[in-house]
């Protein structure tokens, strides 16, 4: 017996780091008094995962949510990698967790959850139908919020949480982690490669970059295909839906997807008129996880949706400003914003996977090999002021309405967006500051920009600068000093003539 134990805690203090508690869970196995089920996982495996407090006050929803997770808990089912993105709810193949492959070099060949897929699920099974949307990002469930809904601020820690709630690690736009509270301390999630769906320990505080929580509606309504109760910011309704390559009926058509279909929008634009279902609009918002577009028609809400951001004004978390261009979302671990698009230029800055990007424009340059793809396709990103490979970009190798960097020939040409900073701002008629003031802008302003000259150097804000940039839907050029990014910016086309 001293022998078995002996190889047992050898084997096992590697790979799962027990604790006191964890070893004398293994003890009471052998021992015959606990079951290996109930000892066999990590921190609390053997604590029933059910709603630990207010089993009778809870909503519908709540009840519902951790009955769930807590099946797929029971269950015995893996983390993995990336698992619990499909176009449906439900667990799927992972992948190789490249800040971690060791861990997760099993997640390819398991299909499951990983925590967002999970709570993803989740919430699917609680209210009926897919609310969070493909693919349930982290970042799309912080973003949920349902009418009757109730969020709660990191300070408070567990004081105002019941059973079902949803918990959020990270920061906007950069979340990282999500779990379900069971009360009493507890929450069900899935935590990392090689461990199984868990029971742990609820970790909040500012040390553990807890972000705060989520009460979703006390019932659930009829749904997206019902009435307003249970409605959701970014919900369908109608029948097939077609998503179209660019906002006009005679785009091509992407893909379709049924009517009470739960979509992410990244931005929205005014474009062709529509008539439809007795109305007229002529906003269209793009879906940047099916690479299209729809009319607003068809989505619940106002004509333009409140919250969601204009095509030429969506705001990038963390990047200090608005931007320009389409909305799309990262993937995968920390991903590198580089200089070039190339490998081998700096690193302007790292973000983390799920995290949402504006593009202005993408190009062919290096080709890259991984997570077992190849492609050659890069993106620019004008507000963190560099280049990610498409490859770690959610949606096709070549991005649907995505324009290419090409080479612009004269004022018109590719249309790349830039923000503006400072105050107001002279567009002028010619490339210089003697010449005509076409219009006005403020600082802050999104502009579209088709391409940039060498011309009149000027000295402001304590930098001087020759570049101007042409901005062809003002009529204008403006100096490079107040767009945000390099003084040439990357990715802009030279103009034939200034």
């Amino acid at each position: 017996m001293r022998g078995l134990l002996r190889r047992l805690t050898l084997t096992l203090r590697p790979t799962l780091r027990l604790r006191t508690a964890a070893l004398a869970a293994v003890l009471a196995v052998l021992a015959g008094t606990v079951s290996l089920t109930a000892a066999a996982g990590p921190a609390h495996a053997a604590t029933v995962c059910q709603a630990h407090e207010h089993p009778d006050d809870i909503s519908e929803i709540a009840r519902e949510t951790v009955r769930a997770a807590c099946a797929v808990a029971d269950a015995g089912t893996w983390y993995v990698w990336t698992g619990g993105h499909g176009s449906k709810p439900g667990q799927t193949r992972g992948a190789i967790d490249q800040e971690d492959p060791v861990r997760s070099r099993n997640d390819p060949f398991r299909t499951a959850f990983d925590c967002s897929g999970l709570v993803r699920w989740a919430l699917a099974q609680a209210y009926g139908y897919d609310i969070a949307g493909a693919p349930g990002l982290t970042n799309n469930l912080y973003g949920l919020y349902p009418p009757g809904s109730t969020r709660f601020g990191a300070s408070s820690g567990t004081a105002p949480l019941l059973p079902g709630d949803i918990l959020f690690w990270g920061k906007p736009g950069a979340i990282h982690h999500v779990a379900i509270y069971l009360g009493q301390g507890l929450m069900v999630e899935a935590q990392q490669s090689d461990t199984k769906i868990m029971v742990s320990d609820f970790r909040w505080g500012s040390k553990n970059d807890y972000a705060g929580a989520l009460r979703m509606q006390s019932k659930a309504g009829p749904g997206p295909g019902g009435g307003d109760t249970g409605q959701i910011r970014h919900a369908t309704w109608g029948d097939t839906l077609n998503v179209r390559a660019q906002p006009g009926t005679g785009a091509a058509v992407v893909t379709s997807i049924a009517g009470g279909t739960s979509v992410f929008i990244s931005c929205q634009a005014h474009a062709q008129p529509v008539t439809a279902e007795g109305t007229t609009n002529d906003a269209w918002s793009y879906l940047p996880e099916l690479g299209g577009w729809i009319t607003n028609i068809y989505l619940r809400g106002p004509a333009w949706l409140t919250d969601v951001p204009s095509c030429r004004d969506v705001p990038v978390p963390g990047a200090g400003g608005g931007g320009s261009g389409i909305g799309h979302a990262t993937w995968g671990g920390a991903l590198n914003v580089r200089a070039q698009p190339n490998t081998g230029a700096a690193v302007v800055t790292t973000i983390n996977g799920g995290t949402s990007v504006v593009i202005s424009c993408q190009m062919h340059a290096q080709s890259i090999s991984a997570e077992g793809v190849t492609n050659d396709a890069w993106s620019y990103l004008p507000d963190l002021g560099g280049w990610i490979t498409n490859i770690y970009l959610r949606g096709p190798a070549w991005m649907t309405g995505v324009p290419t960097c090409g080479d612009a020939g004269g004022s018109t040409g590719s249309s790349i967006g830039h923000a503006t900073w400072g105050g107001t701002l002279n567009i002028r008629a010619q490339p210089n500051t003697g010449a005509a003031v076409v219009t006005t802008i403020t600082g802050g302003t999104s502009v579209v920009i088709s391409c940039q000259a060498h011309a009149q150097s000027v000295t402001a804000e304590g930098v001087t600068n020759d570049a101007w940039s042409y901005v062809p839907d003002l009529g204008g050029w403006i100096t490079n000093i107040y767009l945000r990014g390099d003084a040439w910016m990357a990715g802009v086309p030279t103009c034939a003539s200034a």
